[in-house]
């Protein structure tokens, strides 16, 4: 088959570099839903048949012609593999940012434009509800001005954010990313904005900014879950700590239940650190959330990477390597409509401590079995692994192994997800 290699001219990536995309990413999925039991082959085939026209068309070029690689991954991949691993049926889900063709490109430098396409395209396509979409897009998008001054401030920056690094600094941060899960044959989608482009335009902390536009949301968001919120990262020392703030892109009849997420990292990843985010320095102190604090620190050491343990709930593990950011560990604090008190979920930026992906194969096995989950069963994660991203023991510069969340829930139970960069042909 012939294969057009012609430039795109529709805000999609050309026939061939569609076609790379879906040669390097659909087969890891399609592992991933039979790995993870739940999908039918008319499912699964619905799901690719999402990916293939809605979002493989905005990825951008294929790699070896990208204007720029996406700092979503560690693979410089523009998609990033998921699977949530909960009580019962696992989803398998994926984050993409779209770059559209000119994404990283000095006429769309933080591929804002491909953002608004792919927005207004999946907005049209799925019946998605703009009600906070629009108005947080409008409220965090940098201008034209903002965008010139962040080249020039962005590797001055970077150097302040912590300890000298020998990594090589990068060019531009995502301003925006999506998210789908994989619901059966249906997707469901979220969208997050990066707040850290318009914060070092200004050189100012957008948390005001952010609070602002969340205040004025309809329908509207709880204000004592705000205040709780902004109080709780006022009193702590992490400087220019939001992140993203992200959204469940509902159907309007489902706004009532929607979630507002917002973003933050600490610049310490102790358990200590954990159990003061997590019940908000001490403000949530329900059984369930203490349910999961227990069980949290039973395979803590092991999210670390330390599967030998760890000194007390003081230790603060240091990277395993040099990082562009010093940021070791994240939270979201998801916001719904008539809730007072935000859900906190901890994520871990397990690129950061990975050793090696066979180790690390092998702690999560351990995690599971801790959690009584089946994926603990001698083998079980690893064949999943490795049916989707290959051999654990390989030569690549960077590890498979992205990121690791934690949720505690009496709905879910335990409810962890992993978070994958996909090998892509160089």
């Amino acid at each position: 088959m012939t294969i057009n290699n012609e430039p795109s001219t529709n805000g999609k990536a050309a026939p061939i570099d569609i076609a790379y995309w879906h040669r390097n990413l659909a087969p890891i999925l399609t592992s991933l839903m039979i790995s993870a039991g739940s999908y039918s082959p008319a499912e699964q085939e619905k799901q690719l048949a999402i990916l293939s026209e809605h979002v493989l068309p905005r990825l951008g070029p294929r790699l070896q012609d990208a204007h720029t690689t996406s700092f979503l991954t560690q693979s410089d991949s523009p998609l990033q593999a998921q699977m949530n691993f909960r009580d019962g049926e696992p989803i398998v889900r994926y984050c993409w940012e779209p770059l559209g063709p000119l994404g990283g490109s000095q006429s769309d430098p933080y591929a804002i434009d491909a953002a608004r396409e792919a927005m207004q395209h999946l907005s049209t396509t799925f019946g998605l509800c703009t009600a906070w979409s629009d108005p947080l897009l409008e409220a965090f998008v940098p201008s034209p001005d903002e965008i010139r001054a962040v080249q020039a401030i962005l590797p001055g920056w970077l150097a302040s954010l912590g300890p000298a690094s020998t990594v090589p600094s990068i060019n531009r941060l995502p301003f925006s990313h999506i998210g789908m899960d994989m619901k059966g044959s249906e997707v469901g989608i979220k969208c997050y904005f990066n707040l850290k482009i318009k914060e070092i335009a200004t050189g100012l902390p957008v948390t005001d900014m952010a609070f602002d536009a969340l205040r004025k949301l309809k329908p509207a968001l709880e204000p004592a879950a705000i205040d709780a919120v902004q109080h709780f990262l006022s009193e702590r020392p992490v400087p220019y700590a939001i992140e993203l703030v992200g959204l469940d892109w509902v159907d309007e009849r489902e706004m009532s239940d929607a979630r507002i997420k917002i973003y933050v990292h600490s610049r310490n990843n102790s358990l200590n650190t954990v159990r003061d985010y997590v019940t908000l320095g001490g403000l949530i102190q329900d059984e369930t959330k203490l349910s999961g604090l227990q069980q949290l620190s039973k395979i803590w050491h092991l999210l670390l990477q330390e599967p030998e343990g760890i000194p007390d709930d003081d230790y603060d593990k240091p990277f395993s390597g040099d990082s562009a950011l010093y940021q070791k560990l994240y939270f979201s604090f998801e916001l719904r409509p008539g809730k007072k008190l935000p859900e906190v979920k901890t994520y871990l930026p397990t690129w950061h401590y990975v050793r090696t992906d066979e180790e690390t194969v092998g702690n999560y096995e351990e995690i599971f079995r801790l959690c009584g989950q089946p994926w603990g069963k001698e083998g079980a994660y690893r064949k999943l692994f490795e049916s989707a991203f290959g051999p654990v023991k390989h030569d690549r510069p960077k590890p498979v192994h992205c990121d690791a969340s934690f949720l505690f829930s009496s709905e879910t139970g335990i409810y962890q997800t992993l978070y994958w960069s996909p090998p892509l042909e160089r």
